[in-house]
């Protein structure tokens, strides 16, 4: 199996099962089994599989072996998820994370695919980063490019990014980057952090891959021929007055029988790429309708906000007759301009009907805001209401007579790290807007 010959390998371990069988030879019986679920497995004949682990299981449990059944136990929940069982694999991968019962070499490959279900199937990226996390500290090598894509997609999920990017990196200088399970891995993340046109061509790649995969897969179709055939053999054995032809027919028909079974199976991963494909549009298609929506009600605040404030602004044309007719034309500029900062600065009620505005056509986050952050003065809440509301740099700088844009941006970079610190629900709202 070493050299990925599974054909020959079921051929000689079901000859060498019967045989430890008929011998009682239950010990030699149990660990043939399990070598005999792990070719199966390796052939995508995951039914097989669990049955093969599911006999090993019952021998060494009659035996008392508890380890060696822990080990049947895990690949059972292999088996499981091959057959897209999750529930079913997740009830034996708890079992086993509390027992602990299989042989030490077992663990840390144990955890890991009990760590890939969480986040491929069960969506709990903290309980995947928990258990790779625990399998590293057992063995800090993984062999399986799956697992190394998962991981970094579950600390992506969880806000680790840098961590993620640093996994991605050390796949790419193992020599993975053209690897399958990498481009599927990288290209979620990729969608999870807004980059879509990229996640989609690796997306591409990935398809382009698994379909030249499912070819091969075509051609193993001979493990099931062969194994078959040796059934036959056994019957022929049995039965000498069958005649060649009739055998001959029946194994002709087994073939064509799993070669169409091995083309469906071809269609029906094809069909679900495909599937996930137009997922993926579509989701990226929806995002790009919640920005132009989310453009749209800004420019609605900013809008309603000049409204709100027209009589001030009309005072701009006060300033304007003072440049052109005070001989004293910068005195009188400034007092009229800082009159102007002054009564939208205090002007309590327009604020409060701003910020009523802005919970409309946003989704309540001032009110959200206001609520998460209740420490913050009411200068800081006014000045994240024209942050929310789209307002640039300069303008803020002229309503909250800041002292320079750097200013403005220097303090919404540190209310931006106060909201990313912090376990506020509507974190993602907050951080959309800014």
């Amino acid at each position: 199996m070493a050299e990925g010959r599974y054909d020959e390998a079921v051929l000689s371990l079901t000859q060498a099962g019967e045989a430890a069988a008929r011998m009682h030879e239950d010990a030699f019986l149990g660990r043939i089994l399990l070598a005999l679920s792990d070719a199966y497995a390796n052939t995508c004949f995951f039914s097989e599989a669990l049955a093969s682990a599911d006999s090993a299981r019952a021998v060494f449990t009659r035996l008392s072996d508890s380890r060696l059944a822990g080990a049947a136990i895990y690949r059972m929940a292999r088996a499981r998820v091959g057959l897209e069982d999750f529930t079913a694999a997740d009830s034996l991968y708890t079992v086993m994370l509390a027992e602990r019962g299989l042989p030490e070499a077992d663990l840390p490959r144990m955890l890991a695919d009990a760590a890939l279900l969480s986040v491929q199937d069960l969506d709990d990226p903290d309980r995947a980063v928990s258990l790779f996390e625990e399998a590293l500290a057992l063995t800090d090598v993984m062999d399986s490019p799956d697992h190394w894509g998962a991981y970094a997609y579950a600390l992506a999920s969880t806000g680790e990014k840098t961590r993620a990017e640093a996994v991605f990196k050390e796949m790419v200088s193992s020599g993975w980057a053209e690897s399958h399970a990498y481009q599927v891995w990288k290209s979620r993340t990729l969608a999870l952090q807004g980059d879509y046109r990229t996640a989609f061509d690796l997306l591409e790649q990935a398809a382009r891959r698994q379909r030249s995969g499912m070819l091969r897969m075509l051609r193993q179709s001979a493990v099931r021929a062969q194994r078959d055939y040796y059934v036959l053999e056994n019957e022929r054995i049995r039965a000498r007055d069958r005649s060649m032809g009739v055998i001959g027919g029946l194994i002709l028909l087994i073939l064509l029988l799993l070669l169409a079974a091995a083309f469906l199976l071809f269609r029906r991963r094809d069909r679900k790429t495909r599937f996930e494909r137009a997922e993926l549009l579509d989701w990226a298609s929806s995002m790009e309708n919640q920005r132009d929506e989310l453009s749209l009600s800004q420019a609605r605040l900013r809008s309603d906000y000049a409204k709100l404030y027209q009589s001030y602004f009309q005072k701009v044309g006060r300033i304007s007759e003072i440049v052109q007719n005070s001989p004293d034309r910068e005195r009188g500029v400034y007092y009229q301009l800082s009159q102007l900062i002054k009564d939208i600065r205090l002007d309590k009620r327009g604020q409060k009907q701003f910020e009523a505005m802005i919970n409309r056509d946003l989704d309540d986050v001032m009110a959200h805001f206001r609520d998460d952050f209740p420490s913050y003065q009411e200068e800081t809440f006014r000045f994240m209401s024209y942050v929310f509301a789209g307002f640039d740099a300069a303008t803020i700088r002229l309503l909250m007579e800041m002292a320079s844009d750097a200013t403005v941006h220097t303090k919404k970079s540190g209310i931006k790290k106060v909201i990313l610190s912090s376990d506020s629900p509507h974190r993602d709202q907050y951080l959309t807007l800014l």
